[in-house]
């Protein structure tokens, strides 16, 4: 799979909910919505739940494939609002990464 983001902007432009970030496969299709994958979540904890359909897919690589996603999408995307969804989007995942390190580092007391 030739996996990249692809934005879609809607309703009210003064929300950042107003953009939508979708994975798709370029080599199903070059052109939206043939090569539709599945919605990147808004949230981090739906990145790893089953009820997602991109944790489905992805499983316990979830959290890397996304951001790995997001990363590419920063620079390749010229819009500002869109850069900042997806500036947003991997600083939660670094800030989980960081906090997911500290209990590896300090354990809970018995």
């Amino acid at each position: 799979m030739n996996l990249k983001l692809y934005a879609v902007k809607k309703g009210n432009p003064k929300l950042e909910s107003n953009v939508q970030l979708v994975v798709v496969d370029l080599d199903r299709s070059r052109r939206y919505p043939l090569n539709f994958v599945c919605i990147l979540p808004r949230y981090l904890r739906l990145l790893e739940k089953r009820s997602s359909s991109f944790a489905r897919i992805f499983g316990e690589k979830s959290l890397s494939v996304a951001k790995n996603l997001l990363v590419d999408a920063k620079h390749t995307e010229d819009d500002p609002e869109i850069q900042k969804v997806i500036s947003s989007r991997i600083k939660d995942i670094d800030h989980k990464s960081a906090l997911a390190g500290c209990k590896n580092i300090w354990p809970a007391n018995p």
